[in-house]
């Protein structure tokens, strides 16, 4: 049923958020009265936490008295990590009819984000969508992140499909993707959202990256993954390069994608050429694969410097 019908009997659209804590005391009322508060749809906040030593667990466990809206779910098993806990509350919220959303501990959505994010969903009768945010900084500086682009072959193995705390699946979607990340391991992944977004086109998802923002994103010391902005960024994601973090992620992902792929043969026999490049570190082998830089982000300027990076031998 969409949301005209819905709205016809009277219903708001059912939504599961997914939040995976740590330590986020300072601004998780923030952020959770943004949710609580959005217009137009009726929220349940699913909770895991990671082991917070400030309070966060005992503050959420409160509010989940005080609000039944709030759910704050058991210690999980395995190695702690953002990744594993939003994993974690994807696989452990069966599906209901509900539609899903990801979200961080520490940002403020705006109040239709749930809303508008549906609207854009039932229009364009796409399985995912996922937009730009508006970052700010301690001193209130706010920054357009601009995560949308055309898709390419084969940007879902090189990046994400926007930050992760934007991203909506319809109820239909979130069961289809559950099912396939049931066969997996994912272990060895280190960023859950590029992940999610990999899995989900493999298996054949329209995806809509909105350039509309949908939530102030806050940057400050003790987040997790950051607006990739800034000379500090930079020399952190150049790191990453440098040490294989990035190659390990770019071929656990790939081998991931062909594990569940519905591509057609010509795009699964290509996609076996790829982690072969990937898998060669050879001078050939790095030239090979920096043919495809208008293949591997959805900006060709970050392609072509992702490839060139790779030629001179940084990763």
């Amino acid at each position: 049923m969409d949301s005209q019908a819905r709205g016809a009997l009277g219903e708001n659209p059912r939504v599961t958020v997914l939040m995976a804590t740590y330590n986020g005391r300072t601004w998780i009322d923030e952020q959770i009265d943004s949710i609580l508060d959005q217009r137009g749809v009726d929220v349940t906040l699913l909770v895991s936490d990671d082991g917070s030593t400030d309070g966060t667990v005992e503050h959420v466990a409160k509010r989940a008295g005080q609000d039944r809206r709030i759910q704050l779910l058991p210690p999980r098993d395995g190695t702690p990590g953002v990744t594993g806990n939003f994993l974690h509350l994807f696989m452990t919220h069966r599906p209901d009819g509900s539609y899903v959303a990801f979200t961080d501990q520490d940002d403020v959505w705006h109040l239709d984000k749930l809303s508008s994010q549906i609207a854009i969903l039932e229009a364009e009768h796409a399985d995912v969508t996922s937009s730009n945010v508006t970052s700010f900084d301690q001193s209130g500086k706010k920054t357009l992140i601009d995560k949308a682009g055309a898709m390419q072959r084969w940007d879902h193995i090189f990046e994400a499909g926007g930050p992760g705390s934007t991203y909506v699946f319809t109820p239909e979607f979130h069961e289809k993707l559950r099912d396939a990340l049931e066969l997996l391991d994912y272990s060895a992944i280190g960023v859950h959202d590029w992940y999610v977004y990999a899995i989900s086109r493999a298996i054949g998802a329209k995806w809509i990256v909105s350039a509309t923002p949908t939530l102030d994103y806050r940057q400050h010391e003790a987040n997790v993954q950051g607006a990739n902005r800034g000379l500090g960024a930079y020399a952190d994601r150049f790191a990453r390069l440098r040490s294989g973090f990035y190659r390990g992620q770019f071929l656990a992902v790939a081998r991931a994608v062909r594990q569940v792929a519905i591509y057609d043969d010509q795009v699964m026999a290509d996609l076996s050429t790829l982690i072969g490049e990937l898998e060669d570190t050879s001078v050939s082998g790095r030239l090979k694969f920096a043919r495809r830089w208008r293949q591997i982000r959805r900006k060709p300027r970050e392609g072509f410097q992702l490839a060139l990076a790779h030629v001179l031998g940084v990763w």
